[in-house]
């Protein structure tokens, strides 16, 4: 395989959801032969008995069902600017990560407002914390972090040759407000320096398209389709299997009938659309 898929706790996990903790859906990608299972550390916190009951038996669980886990690390503080309250979130957080056996983790670290400079030594910093803690972080190239746009993103792969990214072009679609024909070396630039995939329809004006199964979105969908063939090829290139989270989520990123408050789609139906998709497209005996 070229690829290996990883199934999104997102919108799926907590009371009211169509799994009510953390293990039943660790059970459930077992049973969809997922290579794993992707969730946020912060997760942990509120599964039945607490956090360390709870890492605890998910330990076993991965185990059990010999199942990877990638880690996302979502650093959260009371001023969004605070500089090392972020980095005490994403410490902490990622010794989480480690126990629970994570190789890999997708990072929202840091903040936009960081500039350059700062957003570099915090980079290195949460880099060397986790490789101290093998593991390898990807950090993601989402709206609010320090990777928010391109064009810093550009400068800061440059500056930084071991850096890698979680890929998820739909927060820079919508930044740019437009389709990126005039900086298209960016977005490649990007797709080269991924080491996962957060597999999501965006436009223009939203970071998720409502169905990507509409015919409507298909110029869209063939476009980030080149983006994640460039991730194939260039971790093909490097040895490795990329890892691909399909992440459709819940609202307020999938639109809400008025009033009701009701999904317009169905999340699950849209995340397993895209994991036919991912293989069709870049699972080698699908490909022959």
């Amino acid at each position: 395989m070229t690829i290996h898929l990883y199934k999104t706790a997102w919108g799926l996990v907590g009371p009211g959801q169509r799994y009510p903790n953390l293990l039943e859906f660790v059970d459930s990608a077992r049973e969809e032969n997922y290579v794993g299972v992707e969730f946020p550390v912060f997760y942990l916190e509120a599964e039945p008995g607490g956090p360390e009951r709870a890492a605890l038996r998910l330990e076993e669980r991965f185990a059990q069902h010999g199942l990877e886990f990638i880690a996302l690390i979502a650093t959260r503080t009371d001023q969004w600017g605070d500089y090392d309250a972020h980095l005490d979130s994403f410490r902490s957080q990622c010794e989480v990560a480690a126990r629970l056996g994570a190789a890999k983790a997708a990072v929202h670290a840091g903040a936009d407002s960081f500039g350059l400079d700062r957003g570099q030594a915090f980079l290195e910093a949460c880099s060397a914390m986790a490789n101290d803690a093998g593991i390898t972080p990807c950090f993601e190239t989402h709206r609010a972090r320090i990777l928010y746009n391109p064009f810093t993103c550009a400068t800061l792969l440059e500056r930084m040759p071991a850096l890698q990214l979680t890929s998820d072009l739909s927060h820079w679609l919508l930044v740019v407000d437009r389709i990126p024909h005039d900086i298209m070396e960016l977005f490649d630039l990007a797709s080269s320096r991924s080491g996962h995939l957060h597999a999501r329809i965006g436009h223009e004006k939203s970071p998720q398209v409502t169905e990507p199964s509409d015919p409507a979105w298909a110029g869209h969908v063939e476009l980030y389709r080149r983006w994640w063939q460039i991730s194939v090829d260039a971790s093909s290139a490097r040895g490795e299997t990329l890892s691909i989270s399909p992440e459709f989520g819940p609202p307020p990123y999938m639109h809400a009938e008025p009033f009701t408050g009701q999904p317009s789609a169905d999340i699950v139906a849209a995340n397993n659309w895209m994991r036919s998709q991912l293989e069709a497209w870049f699972t080698e005996d699908k490909q022959q």
